[in-house]
């Protein structure tokens, strides 16, 4: 197991579920490029859409169990988290509540500024991962 992958992806599971909070709290959907699908925030969230302040719930857990998975003899868990990170640094960058095109209060930006962080960590844990592993005999 790869101690600071699996740092990363729960840092990156603690960052969604405070931001799952707030954005059920405050009322923040999510919409990437500014498309907003319908009905409650509460509920995307539970279907696996996340919110403006929430990557998808499969997204920290698929990080967690790939990183638990991880060996030094396979890259397929470190590339998997390289794409879950990846994916979260891009998703909050298309979020309108990023860029302050929405009102925000200090826990949405907190979020925000949380999931550029465990984003990153999460790419570079796992680059690093793929790096190392690579180099291998």
């Amino acid at each position: 197991m790869d101690l600071p992958m699996l740092a990363a992806s729960a840092l990156f599971s603690a960052t969604a579920a405070y931001g799952a909070v707030v954005g059920v709290r405050e009322d923040v959907p999510g919409e990437p490029l500014g498309w907003r699908p319908p009905g409650k925030v509460s509920t995307h969230e539970i279907v696996g859409l996340g919110s403006g302040t929430m990557a998808p719930w499969p997204m920290p857990v698929a990080a967690v169990i790939a990183a638990l998975a991880s060996r030094p003899d396979s890259t397929v868990p470190a590339q998997v988290c390289l794409g879950i990170g990846s994916a979260c640094l891009v998703g909050t960058v298309v979020e309108p509540v990023t860029w302050g095109r929405r009102s925000t209060s200090r826990a949405t930006t907190l979020t925000t500024a949380l999931h550029l962080l465990s984003g990153a960590a999460l790419v570079l844990t796992a680059r690093r991962a793929v790096l190392t592993s690579r180099r291998l005999p």
